[in-house]
């Protein structure tokens, strides 16, 4: 088994990434001690009582029951609480996972598939979650039972330590067997459900399409291929999560057994004390106890042990965030020999760009589709990484700096904005409580939008035309001030009065102005990008 894979490194992967795992871990630890510690008394006292009976009905039992109730309720209360516990400390892990997930996913772009990330992002997430809270208290009881009943045995009874010994060291045989054939198959039902919730979306994003060329059924047909593929893929790892179960159980009834015979023999010939062999009998069953059950969480946990391989390597590989601040009102913006993307093979005519964009300038950025105009406002955004040369804010590169602080101070309208939210206030908004009413009037005003703010959208706001939404995009950067205002096609979609209008209010602004257009309007520096040849 892949090392990194193992569900134990897993763990201490998601300890690099977050130190929220160790609490999670250590009261996994105390509880499972707890848990232990109870079982010895436990049996200590329940085979004291019953051999004291059997050499005299009448014996005093009154401090043995003592011991066996008060191990027995503090047993129940470890055992009750060591999974709520461990799932309030796993609970703040989910929504660190969640928001590094996301803040990673507004960096990078989804991973694969929107929907794919979607899936990873929530039910991958939350099985994560599932895994902490459960997997690795029953793997941490697993780790320290055997080794605290082992050493009890070996100290009262060195034959049957022995012989439960042995038949411990056999498991890790079947479990890496078992677990190698676990592994595969838990991987390959998690990626076929990343690949079904995007084959998902897309057929019901392009259905209409799909509709109109009459070829909906097939897609219908495919959808319900992927779904039996994935049903396949579950009942496989079933299969081998009841062999596994069984492989275990199987060998922890023949160790007691041979325990159990060992036992009654040496009783038989009067070599050891009934109280003893009593207590070796209890215990026994115990040692393969926590092994069983960690082996059972563990095909419980397999979604989230490959969702968290999956997002792991995701987040391991990003880059660390910056850590420079973000200067209050900046003054340059320079472009220091910065080539647009290692996917671009540069034209002989085509140099890297250097320029410094002053605060308060309007630049234009032309040139042809495909040119690198949306991948050099993406690259001064800090969305895209260039291929070569920075982007520098008063000589600091963007890379070092941090994206939220230098992402409040960026208004930027893709070509194709996504406008969420009920009303015209929840779109223009998006959750930010410090921007009035006033604000957003007198921004629509500008804009020449007559929308009352309470007024509803629809989803995706379909209730409004191409051009409103337009401009209702360009309202939303412009309510909160931003130093710096990437605009990529702001006039798209727009009627000829519309857009000379839109084309006023830009050149009206104070703050730094970048356009990505195909419409020249006056400007202080215009960025030509030449046409591109791909590779392959």
């Amino acid at each position: 088994m892949d090392q990194a894979g193992r569900p134990s490194a897993l763990l201490g992967r998601l300890r690099r990434i977050t130190p929220l795992v160790t609490g999670a871990v250590v009261a996994a630890v105390v509880t499972g001690l707890v848990v232990t510690v109870a079982v010895i008394v436990q049996a200590v006292a329940l085979s004291s009582m019953l051999a004291a009976l059997f050499h005299h009905a009448h014996a005093a039992l009154g401090r043995e029951l003592t011991w066996f109730a008060g191990a027995t309720v503090v047993r129940g209360l470890a055992n009750g609480l060591s999974e709520p516990v461990t799932s309030r400390i796993a609970a703040p892990l989910r929504r660190e996972l969640r928001a590094r997930t996301m803040r990673l996913v507004l960096d990078r772009g989804p991973f694969g598939s929107s929907d794919a990330t979607v899936q990873l992002a929530t039910r991958g997430i939350d099985a994560i979650e599932n895994y902490l809270a459960r997997y690795v208290p029953a793997l941490v009881l697993a780790t320290l039972a055997p080794v605290v009943l082992l050493a009890w045995l070996a100290n009262h009874d060195a034959l049957s330590a022995l012989i439960v010994l042995v038949s411990v060291l056999l498991l890790p045989i079947f479990m890496v067997l078992l677990g190698l054939e676990a592994r595969g198959k838990m991987q390959e039902r998690w990626s076929e459900q990343q690949r079904l919730a995007g084959y998902f979306g897309d057929v019901v994003r392009g259905m209409t399409v799909l509709k109109s060329f009459n070829r909906s059924k097939d897609a219908v047909a495919n959808l319900d291929a992927a779904g039996v593929a994935l049903r396949r893929s579950t009942m496989a790892t079933l299969r081998v999560a009841f062999l596994s179960g069984f492989a275990l159980e199987l060998l922890s009834s023949l160790a007691t057994a041979l325990v159990a015979l060992v036992l009654g023999l040496r009783l038989l010939n009067g070599s050891l004390a009934l109280s003893v062999a009593l207590a070796v009998l209890l215990l026994t069953p115990e040692v393969f106890l926590p092994l069983r059950r960690s082996a059972a969480q563990y095909h419980a946990s397999s979604e989230g042990i490959a969702a968290a391989g999956d997002l792991l390597t995701r987040l391991e590989a990003a880059p660390a965030p910056g850590a420079a601040a973000v200067p209050v009102a900046f003054s340059t913006i320079e472009l220091d020999g910065l080539v647009l993307g290692a996917d671009r093979q540069r034209t002989a005519g085509d140099a890297a760009l250097d320029l410094t964009i002053e605060s308060g300038s309007l630049v234009l950025v032309t040139g042809p589709s495909g040119a690198g105009k949306t991948t050099l406002l993406r690259t001064i955004a800090g969305l895209r990484d260039p291929a070569a040369g920075r982007v520098l804010v008063d000589g600091v590169d963007v890379a070092r700096l941090s994206p939220d602080q230098w992402r409040r101070q960026v208004g930027w309208l893709p070509q194709d904005p996504a406008l969420p939210g009920r009303d015209v206030r929840d779109v223009v908004c998006l959750g930010d409580v410090s921007i009035s009413d006033s604000t957003i009037r007198a921004n629509l005003d500008q804009l020449e939008l007559d929308l009352d703010l309470d007024r509803p959208l629809g989803e995706g706001s379909a209730e409004l035309s191409a051009g409103e939404r337009r401009r209702l995009a360009l309202v939303r950067c412009l309510v909160r001030g931003p130093q710096l205002l990437l605009l990529d096609e702001p006039t798209a979609h727009l009627d000829p009065y519309s857009a000379d209008l839109v084309v006023r209010v830009i050149t009206g602004l104070t703050m730094t102005r970048i356009v990505a257009t195909h419409q020249p309007f006056r400007a202080d520096q215009v960025i030509e990008l030449l046409p591109v040849v791909r590779r392959g």
